[in-house]
């Protein structure tokens, strides 16, 4: 796994990235679209924003390009010393008219608009909003739909622009406690399921070589198949190969042993700050251990020695307070919101896309899935189309 995690995508230049659009008349302001290719510029802009996660980042964008989700592009529009950003992938309305009318989604986590400054004046609000539809009406983008990020203040940014919603709420830890305080925030119950972990003998490693990966993709999949998780979360071994290419030591790897076998592992992300429980899988026959509860505990640990400010743990599939956030929530009583942005740029064309669509078909998606918006996306009675 060295060769992987020391690889160094090509950078190649965007064309688009080096010339810089001219925003409203009179406001000296410029719009920069930055193709995931160009990761010096797209890295630049990172550099000038308060805070970002590794959703932002240029090779998670490129690892959703392999994966085949679309074009990623960086909307980043200036105006003095302001500065917003918005990543979205670019993706063809009708696969076998890739030319034609495109829509825009976010990346799978919370990705959404970072700015500069945590205050903003309204004219830069105002001039970014008008310089992104502007770049996306050139591109013939119908709708936005995006993820938002629980931790970042975003939603004032694109107020205006279509609507947010609020889906659920998702879990974090403040690594800026002391430990012990850290451990008195979880639940009795999950305290004593970590602790009956210890005891039976499962031990958890930080795996900084990614030497189990591929053990770690069959039990994410094997967990995946056991939830009953939707095709999409299905990712082969190639995909996390590429991950650990593109993203480095952004990505750790926790593992749970028993007998020197792996019972669980979980990977985890460190950007900016903030650590993410990206990822996890368990084999079935371990369950009754709980090692999982002892990956998310080591991994606390370890991101609070290493400086990190928060742990976000997430929350319920598609925003619902369901089991997997009753779990999450035993670590933590603090809470966010987990919001998505929805923006129909172009209404008559939506409007007939839909028409053109049918009527729905089976029960509205979960909030937070985006599968049905845009709900010319929805499967419907006249069309198998997702």
């Amino acid at each position: 796994m060295d060769a992987n995690r020391a690889h160094q995508p090509v950078i190649r230049t965007s064309r688009r990235a080096a010339q810089a659009t001219d925003g409203p008349k009179g406001s000296g302001s410029s719009i920069s679209v930055i193709s995931a290719a160009d990761g010096a510029a797209w890295a630049d802009v990172l550099a000038d924003v308060l805070e970002h996660d590794f959703h932002h980042l240029a090779g998670y964008h490129r690892l959703a390009e392999f994966q085949g989700d679309g074009a990623a592009s960086l909307f980043a529009y200036r105006d003095r010393e302001y500065l917003i950003a918005v990543p979205l992938l670019i993706r063809p309305v009708d696969d076998r008219d890739p030319s034609g009318l495109q829509d825009a989604t976010s990346v799978y986590g919370y990705a959404g608009p970072i700015a500069s400054h945590a205050q903003l004046p309204r004219s830069v609000i105002e001039g970014f909003q008008t310089s992104l539809r502007g770049e996306l009406i050139s591109r013939r983008v119908v709708a936005v739909f995006s993820r938002l990020h629980p931790l970042i203040e975003q939603r004032h940014i694109v107020a205006g622009l279509g609507e947010t919603a609020v889906c659920g709420p998702t879990v974090s830890i403040d690594l800026t406690l002391p430990l012990d305080e850290q451990w008195a925030g979880y639940s009795k119950g999950t305290r004593r399921l970590i602790r009956r972990a210890s005891e039976a003998g499962v031990v958890c490693m930080h795996d900084r070589d990614l030497e189990h990966l591929q053990e770690f993709g069959a039990m994410y999949r094997e967990t995946m198949q056991r939830v009953g998780a939707a095709s999409s979360y299905f990712y082969d071994d190639a995909y996390f190969e590429r991950m650990a290419a593109e993203l480095g030591s952004v990505i750790n790897l926790f593992v749970a042993l028993i007998d020197d076998r792996p019972a669980a592992a979980g990977l985890f992300t460190l950007c900016d700050g903030i650590v993410q429980a990206h990822l996890g899988g368990s084999c079935a026959e371990y369950a009754s251990l709980s090692p999982v509860r002892l990956i998310d505990d080591t991994a606390r640990r370890w991101a609070a020695e290493s400086g990190a400010r928060v742990l976000h743990l997430g929350g319920g599939v598609g925003g619902q307070e369901d089991g997997l956030f009753q779990y999450k929530a035993g670590f933590s009583a603090r809470r966010h919101d987990f919001a998505v942005w929805r923006w129909v740029v172009d209404r008559v064309t939506y409007d007939e896309l839909c028409e053109r669509r049918g009527p729905a078909k089976g029960p509205p998606a979960a909030c937070g899935s985006g599968q049905f918006f845009p709900a010319y996306r929805r499967p419907s009675e006249t069309s198998s189309q997702s």
